[in-house]
This record gives C-alpha cells, structure tokens and sequence, in this order.
C-alpha cells in the first residue's frame, strides 16, 4: 500500500482535476468569443467605403515580402483620419453586435483564437490528473506492487493510459485514438514552435470527439474506483453539452 499519501491527497487531486477542466473550458469560451469577434469585424470592415485616396495610397504601397522587414518597418500604411474613424466605427460594431446577437459557429470550424492552447493545455492536465489518481487509487487497493507504481507513476501519459485500459483495449471495448491526438495536440502547444505555431489548427469536431471518449475512459474508472460525489464524466459531459448549446 502506498502509505505516504493519505485523503489529503486525493483531496487535491480532485481539486486539481476540477480546476483544469473549468479552466480548459473558460479557455474554450474565450477562444470562441475571439472567434466570432473577428468573423464579425471581417463582415463589418467589408462594408466600408474606402476614401478615393486611400485607395490611390494603397495602390502605391508596395508591400515587403520580408516579414522581418514588415515588422520593423514604423509606418506600414498611410491611412487617413477618414478612413481611420470607419474602421473605429467598424469596431464599434462589431462589439455592439458581440453583445445583441447570438453567434453560432460550424462544428467544423476551424479555431484560430491563441486561447485554444489554454483549452488543450488544460484539458490534457484534467485527463492526466485522474490517471495519476487512480493509479493511487490502484495501489491503495494493492492491485499494483509499489516498484510497478513507482516505475508507472512517472512514465510518459499515454503509456499510463495504456496500462489502466489494456484489458478494454484488448476486448476492443474502447478506442484511444481521439486521447493521442490530443496529447499530439497538447504537445505542439507545449513546444511551441514556428512549425507548430502554424499547424495548430482545431476543429470544433475535433474536440467533441475528444470529449466524447474521454467520457468513455472516465466512466470506466469510475465504475471501478465507486468514489462518492460527482462525477467527472457528468461534469465533463455537462460542460461539453452547454458549450454546444450555446456555441452551435
């Protein structure tokens, strides 16, 4: 038995468990307001009139191709004061419109907002705290030796993964396909480089079926460790329908 951790711990991890998956899920929402503010002010500026000069002053702008050069250069346009107040008015807007109307987005949109790295980042913590808590849970019980605990507790997620669910992944009763992917996701936000910086692109679809067999994994653990209180699963299957409610 693992004696060095008492009910405090499973305490915290519970607490733990609760804060990444509300945090995934307000880092979500963010993302989805940063979504439908820029589809909105697109919609908004497309309207406007340009001024027959500043078009003339478009034409003549020359654009660098270097994006150093582009970043370093003090005044990229020269836009006029005309100009400038429709594109403050056209922000007004589109505030405006964020606050009256009820913006529903394609479940195969396709998520920009940066606020998604929050979500992914989070979310995959959620996951990952319960598969430490129930391999506690699993040595509490004595149905794991403490040198397999020890060597198991620190391997990388997927192989921990793969150890709780072998016997549903042998009967071909769960998938875990959905699971990598995250984990592929939530590694590319972890080593946030250029490469990974512009192929981070998620859909909405994709991260219901994420929740969906992450609800399938969580059951069975649950059923397994007859904790009291509420679940996680429901929680997460709560938090998966309300976002769809009001997001689709």
């Amino acid at each position: 038995m693992n004696d060095k951790h008492d009910i405090e711990t499973y305490s915290r991890l519970e607490s733990a468990a609760t804060y990444f998956l509300s945090s995934s899920f307000i880092s979500l929402d963010n993302a989805m307001k940063e979504e439908s503010k820029g589809l909105i002010y697109l919609e908004e500026i497309m309207k406007i009139d340009v001024p027959e000069k500043d078009k003339e002053s478009f034409e003549q702008t020359t654009l660098l191709s270097n994006p150093v050069e582009l970043l370093q250069l003090d005044d990229k346009f020269n836009i006029s004061g005309d100009l400038m107040n429709k594109f403050l008015n056209a922000g007004y807007k589109t505030e405006k419109r964020l606050l009256e109307e009820n913006i529903r987005l394609k479940k195969d949109h396709k998520i920009g907002s940066i606020e998604i790295l929050g979500h992914l980042n989070n979310f995959g913590f959620f996951i990952e705290t319960l598969i430490n808590r129930h391999l506690l849970f699993l040595s509490h019980k004595n149905e794991i030796d403490s040198i397999s605990y020890n060597r198991i507790s620190i391997a990388k997620i997927m192989e921990r993964i793969i150890y709780l669910f072998k016997e549903e992944l042998n009967n071909n009763k769960i998938q875990l396909n959905e699971i990598i992917n995250l984990f592929s996701l939530r590694n590319k936000t972890v080593h946030f480089t250029p490469d990974n910086a512009k192929a981070l692109n998620v859909k909405l679809s994709e991260l219901y079926r994420i929740w969906t067999q992450t609800i399938k994994l969580l059951k069975i653990l649950e059923k397994k460790e007859k904790f009291n209180g509420i679940k996680f699963s429901e929680r997460l299957n709560t938090a998966g329908k309300d976002f769809q409610k009001h997001w689709n």
